[in-house]
């Protein structure tokens, strides 16, 4: 059985959860504190997750290498379309999401702080800015939401569920962490089809 390291929080993880699920492959979960080190680069020589260990012991860490590693049988495959959509909303999306993300159960004091800490260093500032920011940020994310919508057939450009569509879900999910943000009813469904599908629970470890 492979074991997963993994935050819950973070969608490059949930994507390989999503994938997991839907292929119905069994594994074992290991939730690392985010401010955790240690155990990553002990792995796999740097701090980044996801971090699968395979059977024999060896670990890999690129998220589209471990669906590869884990897809054996080659079912899954994702479009260009898809990722351009995901960078294409990727600003917004982090924007509304991660000032919340680091009140979910996963973290605790020490790991929040060390998320915060390393996140505001970058190009999107202080998490308080992003907050008031935000009638401008989720009017935007919600022009987008609102195009994509068109996109789902009832899956994505698809009658079917394919990795785009788990791609897809894995980054959406934490905008469910935000308050005030809504999804229309159109994307919910969309969402808990996919949940459905890939037995998926975002926050559950927390309470076991």
């Amino acid at each position: 059985m492979i074991t997963l390291y993994h935050y819950l929080h973070c969608p490059f993880c949930i994507r390989i959860r999503l994938v997991l699920g839907f292929l119905d492959v069994p594994y074992k979960s290991v939730v690392l504190d985010y401010d955790d080190e240690l155990t990553p680069v002990n792995l796999c020589g740097a701090k980044m997750l996801p971090i699968i260990q395979k059977e024999d012991g060896t670990c890999m860490n690129e998220s589209m290498d471990i669906i590869d590693y884990i897809d054996k049988e080659s079912i899954l495959s994702s479009s260009e379309e898809c990722h351009n959509f995901l960078t294409n909303i990727s600003k917004e999306l982090f924007a509304l999401s991660m000032p919340y993300m680091i009140y979910s159960p996963e973290f605790n004091e020490s790991s929040r702080d060390y998320f915060r800490k390393k996140k505001e260093s970058g190009s999107r500032g202080p998490f308080t800015n992003l907050v008031k920011d935000f009638e401008n940020l989720n009017k935007e994310f919600s022009k987008k939401m609102n195009k994509f919508e068109q996109e789902l057939k009832p899956f994505y450009q698809s009658e079917k569920i394919g990795l785009d569509d788990l791609l897809i879900a894995s980054h959406l999910w934490g905008m469910y962490l935000v308050p005030e943000f809504q999804f229309s009813n159109k994307i919910h469904e969309y969402l808990q089809k996919i949940k459905s599908e890939t037995n998926f629970d975002y926050m559950g470890e927390c309470w076991k």
